[in-house]
């Protein structure tokens, strides 16, 4: 059985492994909060769509053309979709507070159900899921930035949650660019997954810092 791009295959299966063994030891820890809650959801979230992202590209070369390749892609897309419905619910949550949990709800419900339309039913590209990706990706790096300035003693642990997500704007900007290291052994999404490796890594190890902390608590 072949595998195609065996470089952005193996990546992402890296990635899968690292994003479940963070969303494993994030759902571990001894203090639930609603950082560790959506951060593990957002590290298990990630790791799916890299694993279904892996057999995307490794079974699926014509992409979503054929009938085949699009369900293939569906799973990559819903796992992003949770990442960002994640993200969305906690930058409401640490930036405006005042609204009532049921405002917060439904926003984030409305959000989710149009993500979800658009990418079965009109447009299922990867740049489609980047538009509505993006927004709540800043909204949240947004919210961490406002924490840390807050110069809290956990400032440094909302800087590092601030520059995992940079981090993660970079990337898929490279990737975007197609910007490589070698355009067949390995290409822009194989960095792309290098980077976000390491964003992943600063992410763990922000929501773990943060989750113990009087900030989360008020989260």
């Amino acid at each position: 059985m072949r595998i195609h791009d065996p470089d952005v295959v193996y990546t992402d299966l890296g990635l899968a492994i690292l994003g479940a063994f963070f969303a494993w030891r994030l759902w571990k820890q001894p203090t639930r909060t609603a950082l560790t809650t959506n951060g593990s959801i957002i590290m298990a979230a990630l790791a799916s769509a890299a694993l279904f992202g892996a057999i995307f590209h490794a079974f699926f070369p014509a992409n979503t053309t054929t009938r085949a390749g699009f369900f293939a892609w569906i799973p990559v897309s819903l796992s992003i979709l949770t990442v960002a419905t994640c993200l969305l619910a906690l930058g409401l949550r640490l930036l405006w507070p005042q609204l009532s949990t049921r405002v917060r709800r439904f926003i984030v419900v409305i959000y989710a159900l149009s993500f979800a339309f658009v990418v079965l039913f009109v447009d299922e590209s990867y740049g489609t899921i980047v538009r509505f990706y993006a927004p709540t990706l800043i909204l949240f790096l947004i919210a961490a930035v406002r924490q840390a300035m807050r110069g809290t003693g956990e400032g440094n642990s909302w800087w590092l949650l601030a520059f995992s997500f940079g981090l993660s704007i970079v990337a898929a900007l490279s990737q975007q660019a197609r910007v490589a290291i070698h355009p067949v052994y390995f290409d822009h999404n194989a960095l792309y997954h290098v980077l976000q490796g390491i964003a992943l890594v600063m992410l763990f190890i922000g929501f773990r810092r943060v989750s113990g902390s009087n900030s989360a608590h008020r989260a």
